[in-house]
């Protein structure tokens, strides 16, 4: 590093950086982090089966029409070719 580049270290950081050296980090503050662990559940995520059991039954209905008519879609689609 240049000496005069040496001096800018200096006034900028109170001493001076070499060309490598990562001056300007420094550790974040701990109130950034959340301190809980991090496989510490804190409520049991709900199963797919019960999630599907709260469902109200016309959204199977929907659900199924709607992929019926995707697959209708697609089938048409690969016969037009």
């Amino acid at each position: 590093m240049p000496s005069a580049r040496r001096l800018e270290g200096v006034r900028a950081y109170g001493r001076a950086a070499d060309a490598f050296e990562t001056v300007a980090w420094r550790p974040p503050s701990s109130a950034r982090f959340d301190t809980r662990v991090a496989n510490d559940p804190e409520v049991a995520e709900p199963k797919l089966r019960e999630l599907i059991a709260d469902l109200p039954g016309w959204v199977t209905v929907v659900a199924g029409g709607l992929v019926a008519a995707l697959l209708g879609a697609m089938l048409g689609g690969a016969l037009a070719l």
